[in-house]
């Protein structure tokens, strides 16, 4: 069943007694703050819930206490579970089968690729998931307390580059301000998300840089990180998060791409676009997101994968 308004989202959810919130693997902010503050919102009004991540949680975002309650084990028996911030359940990692064979499920999300794959669906094509879940605990009658305006804040300031992004709206900026006047503090949320970072980091940074590779007249730009650079920085995946940012602030720049190898011979791409589709360049590979901020993962030797994503850049690209 998919839903247009999130009232009639929150009167189904409202009668659960207990609730499983799951968010996607490598977890950013967004994904994050949408799914403790929905738990801790949940819990208030007395619906029992738990909070559930299957990966590990980057530790820059521990600055807010309450991200310390996710779990990484399923355990327990819950009248629902929800999925918040996920276009597609395989990106719930190995919690896909339990999502899957549960008669009760919940979908949450703002990806305009969501496949709605749940019992119950709200899909809202917003700047951050943050603001449906924000939207959700107000049609709840929940207490929106400091902690839970912090971590929606952390949402949607992650999702827009703190506010820099072209999915920024009006309503978006509304949200802000109403978390803000509910506790929120955008410094402390802005300094751990975006300017503070480890030696580790700012050695794999450069490192990145220096090899920055340009395509199709320099409209298309392209980092890499691979696994021996993380061993030779000591730095961690999670620490790559903002470096595509980097690159489509240079000049004449149209798409950015940034390919990081997971293992050998499999790479997880992630897409930016100025004015270009690049949910339509993630899809052909079985990816998505999106329209100006998209990924997938793509198998085979790391020239060919370049040659791939160049050849879809290009038809795609916005002339």
């Amino acid at each position: 069943m998919n839903f247009t308004l999130i009232k009639d989202f929150a009167n189904i959810l409202r009668k659960e007694k207990s609730v499983a919130v799951i968010c996607h693997i490598r977890p950013d902010g967004d994904a994050i703050g949408s799914a403790v503050a929905l738990y801790l919102g949940l819990n208030s009004i007395n619906i029992k819930a738990e909070v559930f991540c299957d990966d590990n949680i980057p530790q820059k975002f521990n600055f807010l206490e309450s991200v310390g309650d996710i779990k990484r084990e399923f355990k327990g028996e819950f009248s629902a579970i929800i999925s918040v911030d996920s276009a597609d359940i395989t990106r719930v990692g190995d919690f896909a089968g339990t999502f899957d064979r549960h008669k009760n499920t919940f979908n949450l999300d703002h990806h305009v690729s969501n496949n709605r794959y749940a019992k119950y669906n709200f899909v809202l094509d917003l700047a951050s998931n943050a603001e449906n879940v924000f939207a959700l605990l107000k049609e709840l009658k929940v207490n929106i307390t400091k902690e839970i305006a912090n971590l929606l804040l952390m949402g949607v300031m992650t999702d827009t580059g703190g506010f820099k992004h072209k999915n920024v709206t009006e309503e978006t900026l509304k949200t802000a301000s109403e978390l803000i006047k509910y506790g929120a503090d955008n410094t402390l949320i802005y300094y751990n998300c975006f300017t503070k970072q480890t030696k580790q980091r700012a050695k794999l940074f450069a490192l990145t840089m220096s090899k920055i590779r340009y395509f199709l007249d320099q409209r298309f730009v392209v980092i890499s990180i691979f696994k021996k650079d993380l061993q030779e920085t000591g730095a961690t995946p999670d620490e790559t998060e903002g470096f595509i940012d980097f690159i489509m602030g240079i000049d004449g720049v149209e798409v950015g791409a940034s390919v990081m190898q997971m293992e050998e011979n499999k790479y997880k791409i992630s897409f930016r676009g100025k004015e270009t589709d690049v949910n339509a360049v993630a899809q052909a590979f079985g990816g998505g997101g999106h329209v100006l901020a998209s990924g997938c993962q793509i198998y085979g030797e790391y020239e060919e994968v370049i040659d791939k994503i160049c050849y879809a850049v290009k038809v795609n690209i916005r002339d």
